[in-house]
């Protein structure tokens, strides 16, 4: 009678050498992705300390005032340091591209997975991400050079003549004892071409990629038996596509946030169109100042320790934003449940 055949019976036969090679192999790759993941932590944790530790002067001196004043003087003996203008400018500048870009990026994700054919949204979505791989010192460069002037004589000049007269509701006095109403305080001062809205728009080039990737992969997580039943029931194809949407808002609203830390955390190229002055106004075209441009523009001139440490303090707030902005997003993004 023959032995019936088993998986073990089937195994070749094992070899001590090779058993204890595979045991050390498991284990090296373990302590390596264990090694791996507590480096990562440990990097984060340092850079922490570092930025702590040199904004503990200004801690200490500033406090909270920091966030809640905009004179920004670092001539010792009449040094003052606020950071709300900057934060005024990061957040302006912010809003204006999530504006512009989370309908944009939801039109062209919606485009790549329900309307364009096989053989086109292949190549829209790798040109899409090759946008999110310029430096974006080409972008300030471009933007300098191209997008400013432009924005100047056309789009800023057509705002400032169809706004400049517009009072419907009227606001504070503005330096000059002038009383200014909205909307035509977003065009005082006429245009300039190196402004919020100059700031803005360059921002909204850049985070379009990664909104648009992100919701991309989303919506293709729409589960296939919801698309059939809406048109089985007599749903149109906008009808089903709203609920695709309604149903990946969560992960939608996730990579708007991710966008959203990337451009808090952008500098070089809002440095070059944003006019890097140090005022809170309420007009798009006032020259301005971001958290992040200001750390660039100004810490290589700190000489001073009370100054070194308010921009410490500067990088500090940036990296607490960036990492409670990036946890907030991903916690969103676990809860898409892929299909």
């Amino acid at each position: 009678m023959s032995n019936p055949i088993t998986r073990d019976s089937l195994a070749p036969a094992s070899n001590p050498c090779h058993r204890i090679f595979r045991i050390v192999l498991d284990r090296l790759t373990i302590g390596l992705s264990i090694s791996g993941v507590a480096l990562m932590f440990g990097i984060l944790l340092l850079i922490f300390a570092v930025l702590l530790n040199g904004a503990w002067m200004a801690i200490a001196h500033i406090g909270w005032h920091f966030f809640t004043t905009s004179t920004w003087n670092p001539v010792p003996g009449m040094d003052r340091y606020g950071v709300l203008s900057f934060a005024y400018g990061t957040a302006v500048t912010t809003f204006i591209a999530l504006l512009l870009a989370v309908p944009l990026s939801i039109g062209c994700a919606v485009f790549i997975t329900r309307i364009a054919p096989q053989w086109l949204a292949g190549p829209v979505s790798f040109l899409v991400e090759l946008l999110a791989a310029i430096p974006s010192v080409v972008y300030g460069l471009w933007g300098a050079f191209v997008m400013s002037p432009w924005l100047q004589t056309h789009i800023e000049m057509w705002m400032w003549k169809a706004l400049r007269n517009v009072e419907l509701i009227p606001l504070g006095y503005y330096p000059g004892h002038r009383r200014e109403y909205f909307p035509a305080n977003l065009v005082h001062g006429g245009p300039s071409g190196s402004d919020y809205l100059a700031g803005g728009l360059i921002l909204t080039i850049m985070i379009l990629p990664i909104i648009t990737a992100i919701t991309r992969d989303v919506l293709q997580q729409f589960p296939e038996e919801l698309e059939q039943g809406a048109y089985g029931l007599g749903a149109t194809w906008w009808q089903t596509t709203r609920l695709a949407l309604t149903y990946c808002r969560v992960g939608i609203f996730g990579a708007a946030v991710l966008g959203m830390a990337r451009a808090i955390g952008e500098t070089m190229a809002v440095v070059m169109v944003i006019g890097n002055t140090d005022r809170v106004s309420s007009s798009l075209f006032a020259g301005g100042q971001t958290m992040a441009g200001v750390f660039v523009n100004e810490f290589l001139e700190a000489a001073h320790p009370i100054y070194l440490s308010a921009m410490m303090y500067v990088a500090l707030t940036l990296l607490i934003s960036a990492l409670l902005t990036n946890i907030a997003a991903r916690i969103l993004l676990n809860r898409i449940t892929p299909a």
